[in-house]
């Protein structure tokens, strides 16, 4: 299945994100693909895919095949902790909660069922150094108000 070649491939493969379980074939709408791992392909390696032959470098990857039809397609790994390879709809809830530049008051079940379906068309990332995801600061420690009739005047 694998030759040697001595000709260099394009570098800079970049590949689509994991999609999860719920990935659609391009080719013919089925709901199921199979998901192999694949080892990254040196610039001097070629592989059969799709009825063709390709080249390297290509990282390491996911290939997914359609269990009807037999395409394949290569996916990244996922990133994140996150099986399905990005937020899950709790954390798009937090997001779009946090996302406004203003205090906005939205509907949980609204912002659920926004997150739902934004999850149907994308696969949304986090930015892990954006304020959004880091722990909130605890307020200061409230001090007790005091009567100024109490309070200790210096001498003069």
């Amino acid at each position: 299945m694998t030759n040697t070649d001595t000709t260099s491939a394009p570098a800079g493969t970049v590949l689509p994100p994991f999609t999860g379980t719920d990935r659609v074939c391009a080719k013919c709408r089925y709901l199921e693909a199979f998901t192999r791992y694949r080892p990254p392909l040196s610039d001097r390696t070629r592989e059969e895919f799709n009825g063709s032959m390709r080249r390297g470098p290509l990282p390491e990857r996911l290939e997914r095949t359609c269990a009807r039809c037999d395409f394949a397609w290569d996916e990244a790994l996922p990133v994140d902790d996150h099986a399905d390879g990005g937020l899950s709809v709790d954390h798009l809830v937090h997001a779009l909660d946090n996302s406004t530049p203003y205090p906005v008051e939205l509907d949980p079940a609204l912002l659920a069922h926004m997150a739902t379906k934004l999850l149907e068309m994308v696969v949304a990332l986090p930015v892990r150094d954006h304020p959004v995801w880091q722990p909130e600061e605890e307020p200061p420690p409230a001090v007790a108000p005091q009567d100024p009739d109490t309070l200790a005047t210096p001498e003069a």
